[in-house]
């Protein structure tokens, strides 16, 4: 049967989108840009992350990927990092008091805790499966308020409250096709993946939404998660304020300047309408390394968004 040239035209035009598609994908993956905040936190890992080998039970049972337990792959990384803290760190029992401070708004049973890992060369905080959170001595030094660090804190915290975490270890070690392993070397893995594979958009962007929730509902600024963002943006260059389809598209993050700018706005607006409230931003505190709950400072209170309250 004799194909008509309508048909042949059609096929032509197809190929001709196909290699012309498959041309720009493969130019915009040769210039995809670094994510910001990009860092292995190699130094850190190594120092503290040292893959384990734990004279412990636990760490030692050999079991399958698709029978990995979170909350006991979370007392494994728990052991790891608690046998390396380093006595006399005045960062370690400051993180201790903000996380006990945010337990009470996290519903999974895991055993919650911030460590303090050293320097990474950049600011940043990493959350692990079973309610661990590794954070860089950067960012005690790019925050200015113990508002914004709980803003973080929160924000890592989300990302294992709402399961992206261990779902996102899970996928890429299965996608591994591993075989069974000790405990041990799967935390080696878990961490290795969560270092070097950034979360979606969407993930990212619910744990944002997560932190900003539990900011409302504690006793600081709220307006301390776009400050956060917006010292991030000032150290890494990420404050980009114009829409970018091929960068956007391409970023690990939602685009920086977007972030600061939907929850600076959305503060203001919760301060618009509590105009009588006042919440604590704690300069002092994070300066001190002494929490709201142990170091109340009446100066560090304000009202309508930044008005100072000097008075209890």
């Amino acid at each position: 049967m004799k194909e008509a040239p309508g048909g042949r035209l059609r096929l032509g035009l197809l190929a001709l989108l196909l290699l012309g598609g498959t041309g720009l994908i493969a130019l915009l993956w040769q210039g995809r840009p670094t994510p910001p905040l990009e860092t292995s936190l190699a130094t850190p890992f190594q120092l503290l992350g040292t893959p384990g080998h734990l004279v412990d039970r636990l760490a030692n049972r050999v079991l399958p990927v698709g029978d990995l337990d979170e909350e006991a792959l979370g007392q494994t990384l728990h052991r790891r990092y608690e046998s390396q803290l380093r006595p006399g760190d005045p960062d370690q029992p400051y993180l201790d008091q903000l996380i006990e401070g945010l337990r009470p708004g996290t519903r999974r049973p895991f055993t919650y805790r911030a460590y303090a890992i050293g320097d990474c060369g950049a600011a940043n905080a990493r959350a692990l499966p079973g309610g661990v959170i590794l954070v860089c001595r950067e960012l005690f030094s790019l925050l200015d308020s113990e508002a914004a660090l709980v803003a973080v804190l929160a924000h890592e915290i989300g990302h294992v409250e709402l399961g992206h975490c261990f779902a996102h270890v899970r996928f890429e070690l299965l996608s591994r096709r591993l075989g069974p392993r000790s405990l041990g070397q799967l935390a080696d893995a878990a961490v290795r993946v969560v270092l070097q594979q950034p979360y979606s958009k969407a993930a990212e962007h619910e744990a944002d939404d997560h932190a900003y929730t539990v900011l409302l509902a504690s006793r600081y600024d709220p307006a301390a998660q776009g400050q956060a963002f917006a010292a991030f943006n000032r150290a890494y260059g990420s404050g980009r304020r114009r829409a970018d389809l091929i960068l956007d598209g391409l970023a690990s993050h939602p685009p920086g300047a977007l972030r600061e700018a939907e929850y600076s706005q959305r503060a203001e607006a919760w301060w618009r309408r509590h105009r009588g409230e006042r919440r604590y931003r704690g300069r002092r505190n994070l300066e001190k390394r002494r929490s709201l709950t142990a170091w109340e400072r009446p100066e560090e209170w304000v009202r309508n968004g930044g008005t100072t309250q000097a008075t209890r």
